[in-house]
């Protein structure tokens, strides 16, 4: 049996933490919903466990935390929090892959990232705001493939 891979998910907004979600719901994974904006994530774990009850999912305020703990992490914030939110989890971040959603061609680029998060495997996805229509770009093949089976439907 394959050990349960553990993902933490930083949002920037409750509709692009339930996008993501939605988008790993059928895996066999842990989520870490890190609530980088508490106030507007209060009952978002809740709807979450009403709409996927097997989903193994827990709430946490600290975005270090959950990243340490985690084996994947999914960004999906605004462009201008990108920078910020690197700065906060690079320390936890080494050796991790670090999955990145943009729905504009802005904000980091995946060299930019990389560079910030240097001892990640950074992979940026390029997707319309329902994460329906993704293109992934990357330098780690393993990654792109790990990326890849994550966000398949």
């Amino acid at each position: 049996m394959a050990v349960k891979s553990t993902i933490a998910i930083i949002a920037s907004t409750k509709e692009k933490a339930k996008a993501v979600v939605e988008k790993i719901s059928h895996k066999n994974c842990r989520v870490l919903l890190v609530l980088k904006h508490e106030d507007e994530f209060a009952h978002l774990q809740e709807q979450i466990q009403s709409q996927y009850p097997a989903m193994e999912l827990d709430a946490i305020d600290c975005m270090k935390d959950g990243c340490w703990e985690a084996d994947v992490i999914m960004l999906n914030v605004n462009e201008q929090e990108e920078k910020e939110v690197a700065e906060m989890i690079k320390e936890v971040a080494t050796q991790k892959l670090v999955i990145s959603f943009s729905d504009s061609k802005k904000g980091c680029s995946e060299e930019g990232l990389q560079r910030l998060l240097n001892h990640s495997r950074v992979i940026k996805v390029s997707a319309s705001g329902d994460l329906c229509n993704m293109s992934t770009i990357g330098n780690d093949e393993e990654a792109m493939r790990t990326a890849s089976s994550l966000l398949e439907n």
